[in-house]
């Protein structure tokens, strides 16, 4: 997967050609560790924890019943994936979740993975 495009029709295609989800999931972690931004990042989940999501997915041809099969996707840390801590930027605001969000449950339900939350404005606020 080095040097390919992420985007939806590409994942696609590398799908059908045989492509894994846990091979893009090793992507993402390598592009993620390539650009050593630790501004990005709230929280990213554990490699090993994408890696089970990706390998919990039915096989490929069986998915037809879920549109954003292995595509990976990261949320703003004002959106609570459950088991993560939400802060919107701020610490002190900071809870944790049981459950995600409606749009994350509804996105992990369509076959996307989590890889976890990004930066974002305290409160997404835009103040900055």
């Amino acid at each position: 997967m080095p040097d390919r495009s992420f985007d939806f029709a590409a994942l696609r295609s590398a799908y059908a050609a045989g492509a894994s989800p846990a091979d893009v999931i090793e992507e993402v972690y390598r592009r993620i560790a390539a650009l050593d931004d630790p501004g990005v990042f709230i929280h990213l989940l554990p490699k090993e924890q994408a890696l089970a999501a990706a390998r919990a997915l039915p096989p490929f041809a069986q998915a037809t019943r879920m549109p954003l099969w292995g595509v990976p996707f990261a949320i703003k840390d004002n959106i609570d994936l459950g088991g993560v801590p939400t802060t919107a930027g701020c610490p002190a605001f900071a809870y944790t979740p049981d459950r995600d969000a409606h749009c994350v449950a509804r996105l992990r339900a369509a076959g996307a993975i989590a890889i976890g939350k990004t930066n974002l404005d305290q409160f997404a606020t835009g103040l900055v």
